[in-house]
């Protein structure tokens, strides 16, 4: 339960459900089976060998944490990986879902439907 919250609190305290509450167990294992601290964690963000899932987090890849990403953590963590900024998924080009449709349908005829 210490290295949980350890972990939770690296991270800055986020909501733990299915995306998220893996980012914290995969930082908790690390922490466990290296005999880490949070203070450990934090000390040598800068040269440790961190999960991809923390990584992806901390650039933004599922969002921002109410308050923000925990400093200086992140940017030790990061070491200058690119970093998503507002909502994920806000810059994708918009889909034609009935074009879609439309070649699915023309490729695939009657095993199409609304459903797919």
């Amino acid at each position: 339960a210490v290295v949980s919250t350890q972990s939770t609190g690296l991270l800055g305290d986020i909501v733990k459900v299915t995306p998220s509450s893996k980012v914290v167990g995969d930082l908790a294992q690390i922490m466990v089976s290296n005999k880490l601290s949070g203070q450990d964690v934090l000390d040598k963000a800068d040269s440790l060998n961190l999960p991809s899932s923390v990584i992806q987090y901390l650039q933004g890849y599922l969002g921002e944490p109410h308050g923000g990403f925990p400093e200086p953590f992140r940017t030790r963590a990061l070491r200058g990986a690119p970093v998503v900024s507002g909502r994920p998924g806000a810059t994708l080009e918009p889909m034609d879902l009935l074009a879609i449709k439309s070649e699915l349908t023309s490729k695939y005829a009657s095993w199409v439907d609304d459903r797919d």
